[in-house]
């Protein structure tokens, strides 16, 4: 069985135009010129800034929730049979 839980409102963490006022930082990166010059023909439809910021911000909504599945694999695997065995979720199985 493969549970996917959300745990927070997305568009609350990655709104579509970020913020002006969001605090930013800078970071010095290493890219591979290979990839930059691949890049180089699609400038004009790539943001250097706010596209990275933005697969980083995907990749550490991804990390995250890995580790708060492993923080909770115990109760999330409980749940799961609770469920199994009793046909119920949510609201239903707390009555139970």
């Amino acid at each position: 069985m493969i549970v996917r839980i959300l745990h927070y409102d997305r568009a609350r963490l990655m709104p579509s135009h970020p913020s002006l006022s969001a605090r930013k930082g800078r970071l010095s990166l290493s890219i591979d010129q290979g990839l930059l010059d691949r890049l180089e023909s699609f400038k004009d439809r790539i943001n250097l800034s706010a596209h990275p910021e933005q697969l980083f911000g995907r990749l550490l909504e991804q990390l995250e929730n890995r580790d708060w599945a492993a923080r909770n694999a115990d109760a999330l695997v409980t749940h799961g049979r609770d469920i199994a065995a009793t046909g119920l979720a949510g609201a239903e199985f707390d009555r139970i």
